[in-house]
């Protein structure tokens, strides 16, 4: 009951890395994948930021969280969820300077330093909180904003757009200025803001230019997590029925040797063989099919995928069984939550069939072929063609899928108490 879960709580807050984590949140990732060459830098040119030290966790909570100025950012810049005692939440403040900050308005994840601060070569802090603030007053995503600006300052350093397009705007990478104001323009639809406001990939259909550099899968912009150095993570990006997204599924080096932390909670999954880095085989196709249905199951359940996401450093998989059995009286087992997690995932997959979505848009940007990565431990890396190809043949046939169409095949639909999707493909 409840005596047990406040114990469970106790034990997993003191383990290794949650004090770090509630006191730096998710921001404190930048610098680890900066280092493991994964930070998208100037739209996935490079995976490494030269500026990473002054976008980072450690960074955020010294100076910009509420209360920094006298050393009480622990009272007052840390919020939580509902009963979570780790408190991972950003809140931030600065009443002084051209991007002021309400503490109303919360703070950056680490997405969003990525996607405003990296992305666009961006290494003031306070621009990219506002600009963080900004999508939050207007109600915009921070990864697809973010994102489809450094696409355009992309494009605008290759000549495709110029000043005049843009308003007078110089939208050069590193304008923490221009980033800013592209953010309410895009809000309000003003000029250049107009194009930009449909996403990048639509903003390039629109004005017929710049589809080289986009980093799109099914038209969702990639979050800061690099195919190029997390490849199972890749092709979920390029299966996941709603595009690009990372927490979807596990990543990567929860399954590679030499991973050091919570090893066996892969274990009730049966994933029991970590392969090497940057691998994309059979295995690691596996991992990534058998996660994806985890963090489906997750989003059914509406369960915290850090409380509960199979190698994070809360609960674990079995601890999530026994949760819900507690709540709601249940008597089920791992394997039939997994079950929740692939049903959903095959009624998405049958609603975009529907649609005329199928193995021809499983893909990934062509960028992330042609373009080879520049500097730090990524440096020259880019995705082989003929392997991912492969891995996609792979997963469809883990998945039960057709390999020629990536759609759910009549047997695994009927398998999972599906019939009913199968007769509206007429399979």
């Amino acid at each position: 009951g409840l005596n047990e879960l406040a114990r469970w709580g106790a034990k997993t807050a003191a383990g290794k890395g949650m004090a770090g984590f509630g006191k730096y949140g998710t921001p404190s990732t930048c610098g680890a994948n900066n280092a493991a060459g994964g930070l998208p830098t100037r739209n996935y040119q490079s995976g490494v930021f030269e500026e990473v030290d002054a976008i980072d966790g450690p960074a955020l909570y010294d100076t910009l969280l509420k209360g920094a100025d006298e050393g009480k950012q622990d009272r007052y810049g840390r919020d939580t969820c509902y009963s979570c005692t780790i408190r991972c939440k950003r809140v931030l403040e600065l009443e002084e300077g051209p991007y002021k900050l309400d503490p109303v308005y919360g703070g950056p994840e680490y997405e969003t330093l990525a996607t405003f601060g990296s992305y666009c070569g961006v290494g003031d802090l306070a621009a990219v909180s506002y600009a963080n603030q900004l999508c939050n007053q207007y109600g915009m995503d921070t990864i697809s904003c973010g994102a489809t600006i450094a696409w355009a300052m992309e494009c605008y350093e290759n000549g495709l757009f110029t000043a005049e397009d843009t308003g007078g705007i110089e939208l050069n990478f590193g304008n923490a200025a221009a980033m800013t104001q592209m953010v309410e323009m895009i809000a309000r639809r003003e000029g250049f803001g107009d194009a930009l406001a449909l996403g990048s990939a639509q903003a390039a259909a629109k004005l017929g230019k710049g589809a080289e550099y986009l980093i799109t899968s099914k038209g969702q912009e990639a979050p800061a997590h690099m195919p190029q150095v997390k490849r199972s993570l890749g092709l979920i990006y390029a299966v996941n029925p709603f595009g690009a997204d990372h927490e979807s599924s596990e990543h990567d080096p929860a399954y590679e040797r030499g991973f050091k932390y919570y090893k066996d909670r892969l274990a009730p999954l049966g994933l029991d063989k970590p392969q090497e880095k940057y691998a994309l085989n059979d295995e690691k196709v596996r991992f990534a099919l058998l996660t994806q249905y985890t963090y489906s199951m997750l989003d059914s359940i509406n369960l915290c995928q850090f409380v509960f996401g199979p190698t994070w450093q809360l609960f674990d998989l079995e601890q999530a069984r026994d949760t819900i059995n507690h709540v709601t009286g249940w008597d089920v087992s791992i394997d039939e939550l997994q079950q929740v997690g692939e049903r959903r995932l095959n009624m998405m997959r049958v609603f975009n069939a529907r649609e005329g979505i199928d193995r021809v848009q499983d893909k990934l940007p062509e960028k992330f072929f042609k373009k080879a990565l520049k500097g730090g431990r990524s440096d020259g890396l880019k995705l082989d063609r003929d392997e991912f190809e492969a891995a996609l043949d792979s997963y469809y046939r883990q998945a039960g899928w057709d390999v020629e169409t990536g759609l759910p095949t009549r047997l695994k639909l009927e398998s999972l108490g599906l019939d009913w999707t199968a007769d509206m493909l007429n399979l």
